[in-house]
């Protein structure tokens, strides 16, 4: 049988690194967009850790304005919705 092999995803880079990506949405208006992980990388650095508190704080709402921006890792190659109300 064959083992499976535990990686670890705490880092922009690891994320990128792994086929994982991050989304953000808005707590004040719920507008969503998946966000450039090449520009995060290279503003941040890939050692630069995505949560606690991670890139959340950095982030400015495109629609209105609002600093009370989420984010959550999604796979990029999946053929499913990244949000769950999607199509």
């Amino acid at each position: 049988m064959r083992q499976q092999q535990t990686i670890r995803i705490q880092t922009l880079g690891d994320l990128a690194a792994h086929g994982y990506g991050l989304n953000a949405t808005c707590e004040d208006c719920r507008r969503r967009a998946d966000l450039d992980m090449l520009a995060l990388i290279t503003r941040f650095g890939p050692d630069f850790r995505y949560i606690s508190p991670g890139v959340d704080p950095y982030l400015i709402c495109s629609g209105c304005g609002s600093r009370k921006v989420a984010t959550q890792i999604h796979n990029l190659f999946s053929d499913r919705s990244r949000f769950a109300d999607g199509p």
